[in-house]
């Protein structure tokens, strides 16, 4: 129970930023109950992670929706084929871009705004999890980018 508070807490430090960028200056009595809601329900295990494979092959078995929420620089770098950049800091403003009936994979560098999007993403109502260690883990794994 105590390592789930702590966890609590990190979930919110996390969505933090995302929801900073919000239109809002305050936060309503809502939007901070439904966050709430949102960390005191994460499931035991992975917390919306799928590991680099898992996620390839889940890629390859069904229609999803691949989004990369790294800087347009780094998208252009190197990305997973098919992706969509919607960087971390556009998010709020341009979620409206995304499938409400798809389930949708993100990933960024390395996991941490990943993270941030699927908090955001999961309060909006969407089927999201992240790629755990971003496209690093992915090319760890030895799965293909395009450049």
């Amino acid at each position: 129970m105590k390592g789930m508070k702590k966890l609590g807490w990190l979930g919110l430090l996390l969505v933090l930023p995302v929801l900073a960028q919000a239109t809002t200056a305050t936060f309503s009595a809502l939007t901070v109950r439904e966050v709430g809601n949102f960390l005191s329900n994460l499931p035991a295990g992975n917390w919306y992670m799928l590991l680099p494979a898992a996620a390839k092959q889940q890629m390859d078995a069904m229609d999803v929706f691949i989004l990369d929420v790294r800087e347009p620089n780094e998208f252009q770098a190197e990305r997973i084929q098919g992706a969509v950049n919607i960087p971390i800091r556009d998010l709020p403003k341009r979620v409206g871009e995304l499938p409400k009936g798809k389930p949708i994979i993100v990933y960024c560098g390395g996991g941490h705004r990943g993270a941030m999007a699927l908090v955001f993403l999961r309060g909006q109502g969407y089927n999201v999890v992240n790629i755990n260690g971003g496209i690093k883990g992915w090319k760890d794994a030895g799965l293909p980018v395009v450049k």
